[in-house]
């Protein structure tokens, strides 16, 4: 499968927080017959490339996107939901949308609102509270005998993913993170055919949209010296916003040195840039003033685990379409195959230093 088909198929296939398992199949086909693989219990997933090097290293993505669960089946038929991670109410209003049963069934729906007609004065702010969703049920039994919904089900974005060939971008939902999963799969390809002087884990993992719930348990099963965050990282260089662009698509992989929960070490910065310059692979330093990570649990866990974003520029990131560069994903996978490929104990001992 080649890194378009793998990007289409992982952000066309649902999965919210909590709901992660057809995502960690894919994770599973693509890398389970070249490492040894095993879940935790809440349901991330570990594929260990071993070496007889002591450096222990992990490339981690989040499996999990954001969307909605049923909370409530009205008696009408409509849906009321409950957001799952961050969404702007303004991306929302006639967005179209599936309802995921607990056997696996889809049913498309859109998400409406009491349309500005029908509102007095001039107030038209939107609350996703307001909000619900239409599958053309006529009731509640209907809903739930006839359809199969249920409190709990997962919602999830509808739409189709498309490749611009003109510049290779990538039109699509949830890049925050499967294109962070898709580089973690790359990187599987990558030391399954080549040699590398250190143990690595590539791991998936979940809950990371409502509160990087999984990270700390993460640090502990692997114990890992040194972690690298591969993230879809929310672009800037979009009209109408007031400072310099510092994540800009076709300018090459995200390198974050601050976000307000982690403070990139300064060594570990060092090294990155210097594997980067080397091999002639492009990047971008960023400092955030909102957002975080996974990072934000694994770098104080354990004894400290020094940790670093990478990511690919997403514009649009948290709705129902988003657009990435296919050429800043093909510099993120040179990145980390060749951060895979340099870091031995003694680059090792000088990030730790």
């Amino acid at each position: 499968m080649d890194r378009i088909d793998l990007l289409k198929k992982l952000t066309t296939t649902p999965g919210i927080s909590g709901h992660e398992s057809l995502i960690k199949q894919i994770m599973i086909e693509q890398l389970g017959t070249s490492a040894s693989y095993y879940s935790d219990n809440l349901g991330s997933v570990f594929f260990r490339f071993e070496s007889e090097e002591s450096p222990k290293i992990m490339f981690i993505a989040h499996m999990d996107e954001i969307g909605f669960i049923v909370a409530d089946i009205l008696d009408s038929g409509f849906i009321k939901m409950q957001p799952i991670g961050g969404w702007n109410p303004n991306t929302l209003l006639s967005s179209p949308v599936e309802i995921v049963t607990s056997d696996g069934k889809r049913h498309a729906g859109i998400i409406g609102s009491i349309p500005v007609h029908f509102k007095k004065g001039s107030d038209s702010d939107l609350d996703i509270n307001s909000m619900f969703v239409d599958i053309g049920a006529v009731s509640q039994k209907d809903a739930e005998e006839n359809f199969g919904i249920a409190l709990g089900d997962q919602i999830v974005p509808k739409t189709n993913c498309t490749y611009i060939g003109q510049n290779r971008r990538l039109f699509s939902k949830a890049f925050d993170d499967r294109a962070g999963i898709a580089a973690v799969i790359e990187l599987g390809r990558f030391l399954a055919d080549n040699e590398h002087p250190n143990t690595v884990y590539c791991v998936g993992s979940v809950q990371e949209e409502v509160g990087c719930r999984e990270a700390t348990s993460i640090a502990y099963r692997t114990d890992a010296d040194v972690c690298f965050v591969l993230e879809g990282a929310p672009a800037d260089d979009i009209p109408g916003i007031p400072y310099s662009s510092q994540t800009a698509l076709g300018k090459g992989v995200h390198v974050r040195l601050f976000d307000p929960t982690m403070i990139v070490k300064k060594k570990l910065k060092d090294f990155v840039i210097d594997v980067a310059e080397k091999n002639k692979i492009k990047y971008q330093l960023a400092v955030r003033k909102g957002g975080g990570t996974d990072g934000k649990q694994l770098h104080l866990a354990n004894r400290g685990i020094p940790a670093i974003v990478l990511g690919v520029p997403v514009r649009y990131a948290h709705s129902h379409n988003c657009s990435i560069s296919m050429d800043d994903f093909d510099e993120l996978v040179k990145l980390i195959n060749a951060i895979a490929k340099n870091l031995d104990q003694a680059a090792l001992e000088k990030i730790l230093s």
